[in-house]
């Protein structure tokens, strides 16, 4: 793991100028904000986590430098991690079932950024089998929490954000209840509270009477925030267009007619996300961080310490 000694910078000047705008991130305060929250992480008897400098500052960023709300962020993201063990235990990320799930192209970060920084990602949940033969609801969960732990280990991404775009395409009721309600509420206590990144937009494609009636049970479990940020483009990729440049997207997301720039295949993305995850450094960060030696012991938490209580909020069970 890296110490503050030994960190650089990795931000390009665009996000350097966003860091210090947006997320009140000054240069020559960043090492000693990233000391700051790593003294206090190493104080805590309760609290196991990493002290990478890259990784404590992905919580920093989400959190505008506020040391109290990394703290929270970084207590959220444990305690969902101890709570729902399944999800994230032992994951090694060249292990044949994890390379099979990314190769199958449910969750998709795109190569590049856009012309705001942003890493795009599509989700094609209608990918996932949803009699579970071939992978089960918690086997796609593990991998595809193992891509994001090492796509937020991107400086440029943790001030930028991401953008989803959800393809419904081929999501039917089956999946739905395949994946089931309780399942469907850890989602989204783990994209909203327990994850160290910042979601700017969320774009609904394809959808239909599917998708408006389990809509219309997810959109209460989301805050203010994240639903002011959803566009829903029914089957009108026209209208993706209009937000996101076409030189960003999978050809098969194109027209037959378009002969710019493009991410290149579906299947040849996913196969670059797939070697990628075997790089020595990348598998040894992430069987790491998926070993079982970090995570939260409440029962030892000081009662008085402010980042629990807001955790309750969370109804983890």
């Amino acid at each position: 793991m890296l110490q503050d000694e030994n960190y650089k910078c990795m931000l390009d000047d665009q996000s350097l100028l966003k860091a210090k705008r947006e997320l009140n991130e000054d240069p020559k305060e960043r090492v000693g904000a990233l000391k700051a929250l790593r003294e206090w992480v190493t104080q805590q008897k309760w609290l196991k986590s990493p002290l990478d400098a890259r990784y404590l500052l992905g919580f920093l960023r989400a959190r505008k430098f506020s040391q109290l709300g990394a703290r929270e962020l970084l207590e959220n993201y444990w305690t969902v991690r101890t709570k729902y063990s399944d999800w994230y235990d032992g994951v090694d990320s060249s292990d044949n079932r994890i390379q099979d799930i990314i190769k199958q192209g449910v969750y998709i970060p795109l190569p590049g950024r856009d012309k705001e920084g942003r890493k795009l990602v599509i989700v094609r949940l209608g990918a996932m089998d949803p009699k579970g033969k071939m992978n089960t609801f918690e086997d796609v969960m593990r991998a595809n929490l193992a891509l994001f732990d090492y796509i937020l280990l991107d400086e440029d991404i943790q001030v930028n954000g991401l953008v989803f775009v959800i393809d419904m395409t081929g999501f039917s009721r089956h999946h739905f209840v395949s994946t089931g309600m309780e399942n469907t509420k850890k989602c989204m206590i783990v994209t909203q509270k327990a994850l160290p990144g910042r979601i700017k937009e969320l774009h609904y494609y394809n959808t239909g009477a599917v998708f408006e009636s389990i809509f219309n049970m997810i959109r209460p479990m989301m805050s203010e925030k994240l639903r002011n940020r959803v566009h829903v483009h029914g089957q009108n990729l026209s209208s993706v267009y209009d937000k996101i440049d076409q030189c960003m997207l999978p050809e098969e997301y194109l027209p037959d007619d378009y002969t710019g720039a493009h991410a290149g295949t579906i299947q040849e993305i996913c196969n670059n996300l797939a070697s990628d995850l075997c790089k020595p450094d990348v598998r040894d960060f992430i069987r790491d961080l998926h070993s079982g030696k970090y995570g939260v012991d409440l029962t030892l938490k000081p009662n008085d310490d402010t980042p629990q209580a807001s955790f309750r909020k969370l109804n983890v069970s």
